[in-house]
């Protein structure tokens, strides 16, 4: 099982979805017959006319060398793999006939592939970031994917890209050619929710929320009221982290109760694609934080404390609400073993007025995929694309392949492919599927290369009493949080950005300047020592330092 990490850079690993591994070691590590042995020979851009002849999981007969580079990210090998030799470098040649060489790998990705670049001797198949992406791209030095992706996508990539990955596609085409395949991550993964420990409710006979007002109440009653019964006042209503914008412990929800949209790009009332930081919603949400930490219903130590500190608080009972994603109860699985009486539960963001809540959602791009321009089999990395969706898509049913290439003797081995994407909303398919599976008892719903069984053990042996499967409850069960989201993704009711792409240029010259200056000012105004009107002042200088110039540049590439 992974769980999922902070965004990061292309050399790390950047987004890792729960369910991408089945934890089961049990079965022989056989490769799957998939006939392609007697597929059609596959060439660049196809021998014949006939569609049918472009086979996403054909294997090349003769065997193809690519060349490539990779991030030395893997921390953990089993016995025997390393990254030249593992069972992902056995798929990809005993499978598709691809030979991968690596021509270097460096624990200093960003900075060898700059000077790669340089060299002018790039690998037939690259991953890189946004900026690299981009140099490449202007300089005409990327083959264009599009036929490649046509023809040799599989049905599951297709869907990704025709789907909700559109939008990520759209930031590799220039002049109609793909530039690039973006890895995407989930969208829902990334919103927030209300989480409250109803242990504490019913101690103190309050209510479930209805409103963001009922939230606040129900907060400082957790501060007043000795709701963990010590009878002493070491309580806190919220807790925040001192980064303020992190999957756990954040701020984003409550931001978005009140209409306001840190950190992204949003549509104001006329249209016009605007910095969520600096909108006057901002203003009023910090000004009921600030309130909070006067009143002591804010940890008072959030300045010192980051989302490991602040998570140690919560595991030892002295937090009542918080807003996180997803997969917090996972995080929480250590407080719930040291405390049964322990119990969380996540709601749907609650709004400050009429207006319903949404919840803001990233859209990551974890990395673009890229193929030098003349290089002979562009298709190969569409190939290598659709073979990290291939347990996903239940190809191959009658296999247990995970042991090989996912998970085994606590080895993610996921980590060894090259390429990587994700079927966005795979945890929210994995919770119809879990559920329908206990609802039913019957265990042939699940996907069995995937971690859909794991959670479905964990589930089942926590309905029968064991406390070690609360996290997983508490995430996939008929009142978790994959049931908010499942709701949300229904409902459309997701806040996601409006800019998708790789960072323009005055992001990159004053990104880092303006990230310090607005987690410096918010902090200062949450923690009192500046005003609320001093939002005003951030505002105008986030612009005269080079905001108004990423504004425009967002805008335009927009358009």
């Amino acid at each position: 099982m992974k769980l999922r990490r902070l965004n990061g850079t292309v050399g790390a690993v950047l987004v890792c979805a729960l369910l991408s591994t089945a934890c089961s070691s049990n079965s022989p590590d056989d490769k799957p017959n998939t006939g392609a042995n007697n597929a059609p020979k596959t060439t660049p851009t196809g021998s014949s006319n006939n569609k049918d002849s472009y086979d996403p999981f054909g294997k090349y007969d003769p065997p193809i060398e690519v060349t490539a580079v990779r991030a030395a990210t893997i921390l953990k090998f089993d016995e025997g793999e390393t990254y030249e030799k593992n069972g992902w470098m056995d798929f990809y040649e005993s499978e598709f006939g691809i030979k991968l060489k690596y021509l270097w790998v460096s624990d200093q990705f960003d900075q060898k592939m700059n000077a790669t670049m340089v060299s002018g001797k790039l690998p037939d198949i690259m991953p890189l970031g946004g900026n690299q992406f981009k140099r490449l791209a202007e300089t005409d030095q990327l083959e264009d994917l599009s036929e490649a992706l046509e023809r040799y996508g599989s049905e599951d990539l297709k869907k990704i890209y025709t789907g909700g990955g559109k939008l990520g596609l759209d930031t590799v085409t220039k002049d109609g050619k793909i530039l690039a395949l973006p890895w995407l991550g989930g969208y829902t993964g990334s919103a927030p929710l209300l989480w409250i420990r109803t242990d504490w409710l019913k101690k103190l006979n309050l209510p479930e929320p209805k409103t963001m007002d009922d939230v606040l109440k129900i907060a400082e009653a957790f501060v007043n009221q000795d709701p963990d019964g010590n009878n002493v006042k070491d309580t806190y209503g919220f807790v925040v982290n001192k980064d303020l914008y992190t999957d756990l412990f954040g701020v984003d929800g409550f931001f978005n109760s009140y209409h306001a949209y840190p950190k992204i790009w949003i549509k104001n009332e006329a249209g016009e694609i605007v910095y969520g930081s600096i909108q006057p919603e901002m203003k009023t949400a910090l000004a009921e934080l600030q309130a909070l930490y006067k009143n002591g219903t804010l940890d008072q130590e959030l300045v010192v404390k980051d989302a490991d500190k602040v998570g140690q608080m919560v595991n030892a009972g002295k937090i009542g609400i918080t807003y996180s994603v997803d997969w917090l109860p996972l995080y929480l699985q250590a407080g719930k073993n040291q405390d049964p009486e322990m119990e969380w539960k996540p709601y749907p963001l609650l709004s400050i007025d009429d207006t319903p809540a949404k919840p803001k959602a990233g859209y990551p791009i974890n990395a673009y995929y890229a193929v030098r321009k003349g290089f002979e089999h562009p298709e190969a990395l569409v190939k290598m694309m659709n073979a990290s969706l291939v347990l996903w898509s239940k190809k191959y049913p009658e296999r247990n392949l995970a042991p090989k290439l996912e998970f085994n003797n606590g080895v993610e081995k996921w980590v060894y492919r090259l390429v990587h994407n994700q079927i966005p909303t795979q945890n929210l398919d994995a919770y119809r599927n879990v559920n329908a599976a206990i609802d039913n008892n019957d265990e042939s719903v699940l996907n069995p290369n995937s971690g859909e069984p794991d959670v479905y053990k964990h589930m089942k042996e926590y309905l029968n009493g064991v406390i070690n499967g609360w996290g997983y409850y508490m995430d996939f069960g008929p009142e978790g949080s994959q049931s908010v989201l499942t709701e949300y993704d229904k409902n459309n009711a997701f806040k996601i950005t409006e800019f998708i792409g790789v960072p323009t240029p005055k992001m990159v010259e004053h990104g880092d300047t303006l990230a310090k200056l607005e987690l410096s000012a918010f902090t200062k105004i949450i923690m009192g020592e500046a005003s609320v009107d001093s939002f005003d002042e951030f505002v105008a200088n986030w612009k005269k330092l080079g905001g108004d110039d990423i504004t425009r540049e967002v805008q335009a590439a927009m358009q």
